[in-house]
């Protein structure tokens, strides 16, 4: 049911795995298994496999905000802010295992790790929440609307909930919003 589509349903991206890009998301993938926060097990149609796809989406989205630098846009979708060329690039990665093998935990200085760490969850809801108010966070700046509209998204989440990882997220800066 989660297996990846055929080729032919993307439009022609160019692959980034030859650049530096795709070097540097091998290694922030790695970076986070070391953490113990992804499995890098995302090929096939398990549920475990389309978790650890929905969660490498939103650490790459939340690491961006923490100066991760990756080429990758996201649009909203069904499950939070979504990259077909980041599905792209790490089915690629995973197709060529001495691209993994040999990536680093070497990550640019740019990006905060402790940073990242200290605002971030593993826990699939959550992230799929934050990474949802961080998107809507540039639309919208009052507390209410804000939690609002991401309740009426996701469903099966209380307001309480949403409210509670709007919290988590202002306390690190990445989302603003007045009451």
């Amino acid at each position: 049911m989660y297996a990846r589509p055929p080729k032919a349903y993307f439009h022609k991206i160019p692959m980034l795995v030859q650049g530096v890009e795709n070097h540097t998301l091998a290694s922030f993938i790695k970076f986070l298994e070391n953490k113990d926060l992804v499995k890098f097990d995302i090929v096939g149609s398990s549920d475990e496999c389309f978790e650890n796809r929905l969660k490498l989406q939103k650490y790459v989205y939340i690491a961006q905000r923490w100066g991760l630098e990756l080429p990758y846009k996201h649009s909203m979708y069904l499950y939070g802010p979504y990259s077909r060329t980041l599905t792209d690039d790490y089915y690629e990665i995973a197709e060529k295992p001495d691209l993994y093998a040999t990536a680093s935990l070497d990550l640019p200085p740019e990006f905060d790790r402790e940073g990242f760490l200290g605002s971030i969850k593993n826990d699939l809801q959550w992230l799929e929440v934050a990474a949802t108010l961080i998107d809507h966070n540039t639309e919208l700046c009052r507390h209410d609307e804000l939690v609002d509209n991401v309740e009426s998204t996701k469903i099966g989440v209380e307001w309480e909930y949403v409210e509670g990882v709007l919290g988590d997220l202002d306390k690190h800066g990445l989302v603003r919003v007045h009451r």
